[in-house]
């Protein structure tokens, strides 16, 4: 209430009468009385989003554990493709009839 009453008075000292200046302030604080923080809106938009980094941060770890573990698949998977290549390749060089 004191909040309403110091904009009445900021708004009457500026030239307006005392009843429209107390209307004005009215309708002002009950503009804004919903869409104002408060310091403990603040603070629980920042605890959540505290959690909500720990959270991201535990979810960045597994996937990168998950990224490393696809890697060595792949690694393991493309050596043993180049080996039975190479193992096909020199059967084929060696049963291939000779130019001469």
């Amino acid at each position: 209430m004191s909040d309403r009453l110091t904009l009445a008075r900021a708004i009457e000292d500026a030239g307006i009468e005392r009843t429209k200046a107390e209307r004005v302030a009215s309708v002002i604080f009950d503009a804004i009385h919903d869409s104002v923080a408060t310091k403990a809106d603040v603070a629980a938009v920042g605890a959540d989003l505290r959690r909500t980094e720990v959270t991201l941060k535990a979810d960045i770890a597994a996937v990168r554990a998950d990224l490393v573990l696809v890697e060595h698949r792949l690694l393991t998977r493309l050596g043993g493709l180049a080996v039975v290549l190479a193992g096909a390749l020199f059967a084929a060089l060696r049963y291939w009839p000779p130019h001469g």
